[in-house]
């Protein structure tokens, strides 16, 4: 059987093997073991002709074989530290979404077009290898760069996060759509880093927990380092309506994240 490997990317992160197609793979991760605790689940597609000094992938078909009646190994734990940082940024394929009750779509990384950048406070749910939730003037390219600087005390080697939705109403409020917890506590981290020039970013919460994450995303995903940057664009609302309908209904409904 043709292995794959997976990399996890949502909360925690972790290198897998598995004989499962990613549909397959993403539906077993979100409902077919007792291991998750029932919630959304992100993960690349990883060349299949990985070859690491890292990662100890010489013995994997014997570790990841069919199960004696010739079923499929599910998934085989190749690592669950440091992971990303140690997978060149060409080895990430296609991200997968997975929602709550197991429907998958996946996203395919493009350019990104610098004309994109909007003026003003950017929200960004930093997903691996760290997790809060902080607020940046920085475009998602200068972000990631200021993010993995080596000359950051609190930087990391690589980033992976999301760019959410930051839509105002007439009173200059959060729209009463977006799902977020305390929506005040944004509003008045934007003030403060509206008038604090000098101050680049702004945590929002150390531990963040979104409802209905997926419908808090804007642009996208985004996955780099000081080499580059891979973009992985969300789709507009009306492809999601029509070709995702399934996908984004689960997405719209659930309240877990």
């Amino acid at each position: 059987m043709k292995i794959h490997y997976y990399m996890l990317s949502y909360r925690f992160e972790a290198l897998v093997a598995s004989h499962l197609e990613p549909e397959a793979f993403g539906l077993y991760m979100a409902v077919g073991t007792q291991k998750n605790t029932r919630g959304n689940v992100l993960f690349f597609e990883i060349d299949p002709d990985l070859h690491s000094d890292y990662f100890h992938l010489e013995d994997i078909q014997e570790r990841c074989a069919p199960h004696k009646d010739g079923s499929p190994k599910r998934s085989k734990y190749i690592s669950v530290y440091r992971v990303m940082e140690h997978l060149s940024l060409s080895a990430f394929g296609k991200l997968y979404l997975t929602t709550a009750d197991g429907r998958v779509i996946n996203l395919e990384a493009s350019g990104y077009d610098l004309s994109n950048n909007s003026s003003g406070p950017n929200l960004y749910q930093e997903l691996c290898p760290v997790s809060p939730l902080v607020l940046s003037a920085l475009s998602p390219d200068v972000f990631t760069k200021f993010m993995t600087d080596p000359c950051n005390p609190v930087g990391v080697p690589r980033i992976f996060f999301a760019d959410l939705l930051l839509d105002h109403d007439e009173s200059g409020r959060l729209a009463g759509y977006l799902p977020y917890s305390d929506p005040m506590h944004i509003v008045d981290c934007i003030n403060e880093l509206k008038h604090r020039r000098t101050k680049q970013t702004k945590t929002v919460s150390r531990n963040p927990h979104i409802h209905g994450f997926f419908r808090t995303i804007r642009r996208g995903f985004f996955l780099g380092d000081q080499s580059g940057i891979k973009y992985y664009p969300f789709p507009e609302k009306r492809h999601l309506e029509v070709e995702y309908a399934k996908w984004w209904r689960s997405a719209s409904e659930s309240l877990v994240s």
